[in-house]
């Protein structure tokens, strides 16, 4: 039976309380600590979508829109105004944030926007809205129609909020609003 004297360290280690010591192992150590930091900082960074409650005020078939898909907000009387040119029955709540979605000019009858939600990422307003078309042969009127859909949120909710964003059922952006700031 042999007794073994001396205890060795590996010749790359310098701390003296272990035995054996290995470079390899405190950088792999090091290298899953930074991971594990950047993971969880990226992670805090994010912004989570908030559905926010909205008021419908009704849908037109009649809308003084004659271009294409657009989104109006209407936080102030400026802008009421200029949602009132296009959609005539806005009420005149001054306690409500007014947004038009409007599906655009179509040359017959059978077209439709409704709108599904309405959420809120950081300083956005995403708004989710189904358009809908005829079916192909179906018998429609033949007239000009413009569809649109009005619909209000509590000034709470759009406090910060710098852009809204009118998106159609297949993710597709629609139209894009600048949301006005109100001032003291």
């Amino acid at each position: 039976m042999s007794v073994i004297r001396s205890r060795r360290r590996s010749g790359g280690c310098t701390y003296g309380g272990s035995r054996r010591c290995s470079w390899s192992a405190s950088r792999s150590v090091y290298e899953l600590l930074l991971v594990v930091i950047v993971i969880a900082a990226c992670g805090g960074a994010s912004v989570s979508a908030r559905t926010i409650s909205f008021i419908d005020h009704g849908a037109t078939q009649q809308s003084a829109n004659d271009g294409g898909p657009q989104l109006l907000v209407a936080s102030d009387n400026a802008t009421r105004a200029n949602l009132v040119s296009l959609y005539p029955n806005v009420p005149p709540d001054p306690g409500r944030v007014y947004l038009g979605v409007f599906a655009g000019q179509q040359r017959t009858g059978g077209y439709s926007v409704h709108v599904d939600s309405v959420e809120r990422v950081g300083d956005r307003l995403n708004i989710r809205s189904t358009f809908g078309a005829p079916p192909s042969g179906a018998l429609t009127i033949q007239v000009i129609t413009s569809p649109a859909q009005l619909i209000s949120i509590a000034p709470s909710d759009a406090t910060g909020v710098r852009e809204a964003v009118l998106v159609d059922q297949s993710g597709v952006e629609k139209g894009r609003a600048t949301v006005p700031q109100s001032t003291p």
